[in-house]
């Protein structure tokens, strides 16, 4: 997964998809800048430099804007390496490279300004919030532990539960300080503490003796 996130599908050169994406590209650029609220569908289309009758093609509002959003983080998480779980590797280290893949997602500066817009939003209108379904950005963690515990790896645990623990703990310290308090993504060496203390903390929970 690179580190900047496509908008549009690597190849697509229509017109109409270019559009589309300057338009969703400027629509996060935009919320994140003014916020929800204060922005307009004249500021998006200026932004975009298109029409607003081509803006209005493609979306016919900002909530429509906000939902392709949303969407698109969904398209990037679910486009993420899998770390398909093998009972002959290391658990800790196993689990530790499934955590670099999320945490890597997590800190990508496009992501990161997705997840801003989104937020801009949501934090004024807490309905908002139910478009978002969290299970789908847990998908890979709850897979990787369902197939940990078939194996005996792990005790009998709620693996959706758990998917939320695991991903908690990771965005306690890599995601939602930068979003909500504005401090640095986290570096090499603070990844990896992060990892290292959340793994030992998850397998002292769950790990089957």
């Amino acid at each position: 997964m690179p580190e900047s996130l496509q908008i549009m599908q690597p190849g697509s050169d229509r017109l109409t998809d270019r559009k589309h994406a300057s338009i969703v590209s400027a629509a996060v650029q935009e919320f994140q800048t003014r916020g929800y609220y204060a922005t307009s569908m004249n500021a998006i289309a200026a932004a975009a430099n298109v029409s607003k009758r081509t803006l209005y093609n493609h979306f016919a509002s900002k909530e429509a804007l906000f939902d392709a959003i949303l969407e698109t983080l969904a398209e990037a998480s679910a486009e993420l390496s899998t770390c398909t779980f093998d009972a002959e590797l290391d658990l800790a280290e196993h689990l530790s490279e499934l955590a670099r893949v999320e945490l890597k997602f997590l800190t990508s500066p496009s992501v990161q300004a997705l997840a801003r817009a989104g937020i801009s939003r949501m934090l004024g209108e807490p309905q908002g919030g139910k478009k978002v379904n969290q299970r789908q950005f847990h998908k890979r963690v709850e897979r990787w532990l369902n197939d940990a515990q078939a194996a005996g790896s792990l005790i009998e645990l709620d693996t959706q539960f758990a998917a939320k623990q695991f991903m908690g703990l990771l965005c306690s310290f890599a995601f939602w300080p930068t979003i909500c308090s504005g401090e640095s993504v986290p570096g090499k060496k603070e990844r990896e503490r992060i990892i290292d203390e959340t793994v030992s903390m998850f397998l002292n929970r769950y790990q089957a003796e």
